[in-house]
């Protein structure tokens, strides 16, 4: 039974959202059985939109790394997007976080709004839309939109400033959690196949502490503003309006405070990706962006009108932004190789996480070598 619905507030003074502490368990949860539950946390949650409905549809969307996404249908009804989050991502994932950001990006009218949450999920506004394929987004007219809506994102630190005494920095905050709890999970990872043992001894994660403590000393030096960063820009993450569109950046998990060169480094990261491939967890760096192409991106980045009149970007030109780009790539490699190591050890999706993580791990290691020295 579905306990009531309480309002859950945001920071900030932002309008509060209905929530309710109710598990859906997907494991359990098939068919019928599903619909129904749903059905009675709809009702809790949404009596407005309940009203009337004895049944729903329930259909999957394929696609999401870490969550699974359903489309929620009833008769003349708005449709609504159901999350349902997977197993031990609270170990990846600051859910607090998360929805604050949700929050504050709904009252500037960026993105879906939220809905409500419950317990293991939350319901998010379905905005009609095609998602982005990886031929999309390495298109130029689709990569130079993509840069615009990121400088949207970034602008908006100058509306909830960075404040060093109570935020930090998701990419080293996220590598120092994602860390411990590799450390944690390695005799358990040894166990699942004698070539993963094999090949995690040869890493010598035991290592990672001190290659990360000199990492973060080399891009110290780097001149990168922090700004409100996704943090996940693959082209699953961003979706085509039917009516407008327009593209939006959806899916802030991962999002947060973090250097500019970070976030955009990332997103370039993601076009060696394509995830509806033979080899979806495979990086291919032949897909990595050209010089060229990484300099179209950016210049659009640079040239997007700030909505919030952000003065960082003043003097900044196309090839210095990729120098700042080319020297956070490490740290990317890093977070997400860790990341990978943690899903490997728990999901339940179909993806070669150990692949994915060993690949990111070479690549942080080959870029950190390349600027250590």
């Amino acid at each position: 039974m579905s306990s009531p619905a309480s309002s859950q507030h945001s920071n900030d003074g932002l309008p509060s959202i209905p929530g309710c502490d109710t598990i859906i368990d997907l494991a359990v949860l098939k068919g019928e059985a599903l619909k129904a539950k749903v059905l009675k946390l709809v009702q809790v949650l949404f009596p407005e939109w309940a009203e009337g409905v004895e049944s729903i549809q329930i259909d999957r969307v394929s696609g999401a790394l870490t969550n699974a996404v359903f489309f929620v249908n009833a008769p003349n009804k708005s449709r609504l997007l159901l999350r349902v989050y997977g197993n031990g991502v609270d170990q990846i994932i600051d859910r607090e976080n998360e929805l604050s950001w949700l929050a504050r990006l709904s009252s500037l009218n960026i993105g879906p709004s939220l809905l409500g949450v419950f317990g293991n999920g939350r319901f998010e506004q379905y905005l009609p839309s095609t998602t982005l394929t990886h031929e999309d987004m390495c298109t130029p007219e689709t990569s130079q939109r993509i840069a615009s809506c990121l400088r949207e994102l970034h602008d908006i630190v100058t509306v909830y400033p960075f404040d060093p005494t109570k935020d930090h920095l998701e990419v080293w905050s996220n590598i120092e959690k994602w860390y411990k709890v590799v450390m944690t999970l390695l005799p358990n990872l040894m166990k699942k196949s004698d070539g993963w043992a094999k090949i995690l001894k040869v890493y010598n994660l035991e290592r990672l502490p001190f290659q990360i403590e000199e990492c973060k000393k080399i891009l110290q030096k780097v001149d990168s503003p922090i700004v409100f960063a996704h943090n996940d820009t693959q082209y699953g993450n961003v979706l085509q309006l039917e009516n407008t569109n327009e593209l939006v950046v959806v899916d802030f998990e991962y999002a947060g405070y973090n250097p500019r060169g970070f976030d955009l480094a990332n997103h370039m990261c993601e076009w060696a990706y394509n995830y509806h491939s033979e080899q979806p967890a495979a990086m291919n760096m032949s897909l990595f962006p050209t010089y060229e192409e990484q300099i179209r991106f950016l210049k659009a980045y640079l040239e997007t009108p700030s909505k919030f009149d952000n003065p960082a970007i003043n003097g900044v030109t196309p090839e210095s932004l990729q120098k700042e780009c080319t020297m956070w790539l490490m740290a990317s490699h890093l977070s997400w190789g860790l990341w990978g190591l943690i899903q490997a050890n728990q999901s339940e999706i179909d993806f070669d996480y150990f692949l994915f993580s060993t690949q990111r791990l070479n690549a942080f290691r080959e870029e950190f070598a390349k600027w250590s020295s």
